[in-house]
């Protein structure tokens, strides 16, 4: 069963979620995402780590991190510390951007890893922003099931380069982009599955963007 832990594995596979200080937005207009995306990219050139999936909403964000041979704290600290001073000095605010050290949930099987990325495409839609995940134009969900997208938002393409998608996809064998989408958007209630993440990722309602 996943589990919080503080702990670091080679190779290993998280869940990361981090949220705004006071539920205040982490992306005010797209220069933000842009900034944040190519923190992440930087990061992961000089660390080497995978992206399996990744959401960005509002006021906080969801990534599936493979480490390589670098602590994911190390991996977090590069990632966030350079967005949060260039946002606290582009909108002259003081203090912690985030509200706490982010939260990492081991994935210690292929089940809770494929809900996982499910339970992260599925965010703007369980928020009630968009009515497809598709839809949503800060997620890596395209690149699933649509990767030549020729109306995507150059963004989004952004964010998709970012994610290895091989691993998601083997796991559904022959079509799988579909076989992903049809897992994703199906009617199979995944209900146990994203009570038990919501606990271990530790969000509710309250986290939902207003």
């Amino acid at each position: 069963m996943p589990r919080k832990k503080r702990v670091w594995y080679p190779g290993a596979v998280y869940h990361v979620m981090n949220r705004a200080n006071r539920r205040v937005v982490l992306y005010k207009d797209e220069d933000d995402y842009y900034s944040f995306i190519e923190s992440v990219q930087i990061t992961s050139k000089i660390y080497q780590f995978k992206i399996h999936s990744m959401c960005l909403m509002t006021n906080h964000f969801h990534m599936l991190i493979e480490t390589a041979d670098t602590e994911l704290w190390k991996i977090m600290k590069r990632m966030l510390h350079p967005y949060a001073m260039n946002f606290n000095r582009k909108y002259h605010y003081t203090g912690h951007l985030f509200e706490d050290r982010y939260t990492a949930c081991l994935i210690e099987n292929e089940r809770y890893f494929l809900e996982a990325s499910l339970y992260i495409h599925l965010n703007p839609v369980k928020a009630h922003m968009v009515r497809e995940p598709i839809a949503y134009e800060y997620s890596s969900y395209g690149g699933f099931i649509d990767i030549n997208g020729a109306d995507k938002k150059k963004i989004t393409k952004y964010i998709e380069e970012l994610v290895e998608t091989k691993r998601v996809l083997d796991a559904f064998g022959n079509n799988s982009r579909e076989q992903y989408r049809l897992f994703v958007e199906g009617k199979i209630s995944h209900a146990e599955q994203e009570m038990l993440i919501q606990k271990d990722i530790g969000e509710d309602d309250m986290w939902l963007p207003w």
